[in-house]
């Protein structure tokens, strides 16, 4: 008769790591945040089990895309997440690694929306604000304004003319017919230096209008000067997104800032720094062309001061400064 012999039930294979770090628990997840149209940063606290090994780095990752960004440290923070696209919405989930592996990642971050933001470099010069051309509150166009290196001190135009742009908002129609009916650039110096201009890789700039300027005063408002509002409503603007009817908040001239606008939190655009509209002082104060004429007289027209706002008509024979403008459709 045969012998049988008795074998021993294989072990039980385990998917544990015996003796070594294992992969981190789960990040709690914070906030995300919309920096700039492209940029968002995502928070998060770090797990309460490390895997016995110090975490060397977190990972946020987008929905849709899987873009990434990468913080190498061991503790809760916040990371960069860059390349997003403007207009598309997000949310970012976490995940932590240490010698043993990666976590799973942490659930889901709220949902954000990268848009532009003001002040931020974009098209060649820079995000100015939104632009309605048919003056209904919905945006048909983004502003830019060009780099402030570009800037000159130009004349609107030579005693022998007589005509200039007859739009209050439409800076790049003013510019096309004087550049094309009035004169050539010895003529009409401001309106053909921002036509002329290739910055940027961009040609399409121009010479902006009244109400084009009010904009960039309204958003990159340099200073910290009390608003100056002159009769006749001159600062309301149907063209800006959203649209302003009543004004400024103004109070005693050069006296405490008033509150709307106040001084632009973008540190590039305040006075003294690279891109700041030039300001001048109380008593000598300095003026932007725009390519709006006066209605009343063509020898006359119509100019911006970033000092505190003021807006009116002068002789355009005057050398002001001249800052190009393009536009976006969105």
């Amino acid at each position: 008769m045969p012998i049988l012999r008795k074998f021993a039930s294989p072990a039980k294979v385990s998917n544990k790591k015996i003796g070594g770090p294992r992969a981190p628990g789960a990040p709690t997840i914070g906030s995300a945040t919309a920096v700039t149209s492209t940029t968002a940063t995502v928070s998060f606290t770090a797990p309460a089990n490390d895997g016995g090994a110090v975490i060397i780095s977190y990972t946020a990752t987008s929905s849709p895309g899987g873009i990434t960004g990468t913080l190498s440290q061991a503790g809760s923070g916040t990371i960069t997440v860059s390349g997003l696209t403007t207009g598309q919405a997000y949310t970012f989930t976490v995940t932590a690694t240490n010698a043993g592996g990666t976590s799973i990642p942490s659930s889901a971050s709220n949902s954000i929306t990268p848009v532009l933001v003001i002040g931020e470099a974009y098209g060649g010069g820079y995000f100015v604000g939104k632009y309605s051309s048919n003056g209904n509150g919905v945006a048909t166009h983004n502003l830019v304004i060009a780099p402030k290196s570009s800037e000159a001190a130009r004349s609107f135009r030579t005693p022998a003319a007589g005509s200039s742009g007859d739009s209050q908002f439409n800076g790049a129609q003013n510019t096309f017919d004087i550049v094309t009916y009035f004169g050539d650039s010895t003529t009409y110096p401001a309106a053909h230096y921002c036509n002329d201009l290739v910055v940027g890789g961009y040609s399409d700039w121009y010479l902006p209008s009244r109400l084009e300027l009010e904009i960039c005063y309204y958003n990159l408002k340099p200073g910290t000067m009390n608003n100056y509002d002159p009769p006749g409503n001159e600062n309301t603007n149907a063209y800006a997104v959203p649209q302003r009817t009543g004004g400024y908040t103004t109070g005693t001239f050069g006296g405490s800032p008033a509150s709307n606008p106040a001084q632009t939190s973008v540190t590039l655009f305040q006075d003294g720094n690279s891109e700041a509209f030039s300001i001048g002082t109380t008593g000598n104060p300095v003026y932007y062309w725009s390519s709006t004429g006066s209605t009343v007289s063509g020898n006359e027209s119509r100019f911006k001061v970033f000092l505190y706002g003021y807006g009116d008509v002068i002789n355009n024979i005057f050398q002001f400064q001249t800052r190009a403008m393009r536009k976006v459709a969105v």
